[in-house]
């Protein structure tokens, strides 16, 4: 018997919390996302709940509640995977985005580990960044300066096929999560811009080969060709997003307050 992927039994087990339940019964980790993301519910409105049948697409799970369907992306764990494409279309939308050749090239470079010095090794990317600091500082600078939100859109929102833009993301399992809203996404992202690193990255977002197939295991070898790019700091990022929120929540009720004072004193 097959065994069904942990992160495909998170999603079902996600899809059976919210299917067939009012909206008034959901417990409060639950709501919190249906409060979000569906306006004026209707607190004896029945939520209909699937996993997306459409692999490739950003969305895992659909809620549906009267006539409105919303798109979540399930996560779980550590190391979490948002995005995988072709090196092709990977070149050819840096390409739409402004980044010159030169860039491109030195990322080809760091994708395939290739060594100059020795064309038959395959460099780890610590090997690679800790002999290559210049093109990866170059490669990094380039990547701040395009459109972040079509970064954004491409890798984590919608991706490179879909038609629907999902509208947050839970991580964690049914019992124990966070959740972040798409608006939380974006302003977390661009809050993180200038985070530094040895590697390449956009951001939170580190941005690698989905398997330099090193040791030449021909069952891997196929993965060379793929980008894959991660969000390791996702958890983490999500709570700092969480504590700006509630910052400016703060400010904004203590401005409101600092203004009725000046009023009642004019």
């Amino acid at each position: 018997m097959k065994k069904i992927p942990d992160g495909y039994q998170n999603e079902f087990l996600f899809v059976l919390e919210f299917n067939n339940k009012k909206v008034k019964e959901l417990n409060p980790l639950l709501r919190e996302v249906v409060d979000d993301i569906f306006y004026n519910v209707n607190e004896d409105s029945i939520i209909k709940a699937w996993r997306n049948p459409c692999n490739n697409e950003k969305g895992d799970i659909l809620l549906k509640i009267e006539n409105k369907t919303r798109f979540i992306s399930v996560k779980k764990g550590s190391r979490n995977s948002v995005h995988l494409e072709s090196i092709i279309s990977f070149k050819d939308f840096l390409k739409e985005l402004g980044v010159s050749d030169k860039i491109i090239y030195y990322y080809e470079l760091f994708h395939y580990g290739v060594n100059r010095r020795d064309y038959n090794q395959i460099l780890s990317s610590k090997e690679f960044c800790s002999k290559n600091k210049r093109k990866i500082k170059k490669i990094n600078q380039a990547l701040t300066k395009i459109d972040i939100e079509k970064i954004i859109d491409r890798f984590i929102l919608q991706g490179k096929i879909s038609e629907h833009r999902v509208s947050g993301i839970i991580s964690g399992v049914p019992n124990d999560f966070m959740w972040i809203n798409s608006n939380d996404i974006v302003n977390s992202i661009k809050s993180n811009i200038n985070r530094e690193s040895s590697t390449v990255h956009i951001s939170s977002l580190y941005i690698q080969p989905m398997n330099r197939c090193i040791n030449g295991n021909k069952k891997y070898e196929w993965c060379k060709e793929f980008v894959q790019v991660k969000w390791y700091s996702l958890f983490d990022d999500i709570i700092m997003q969480k504590n700006r929120n509630l910052m400016e929540k703060k400010l904004h009720k203590y401005h409101e307050q600092e203004g009725n004072t000046q009023t009642l004193q004019n």
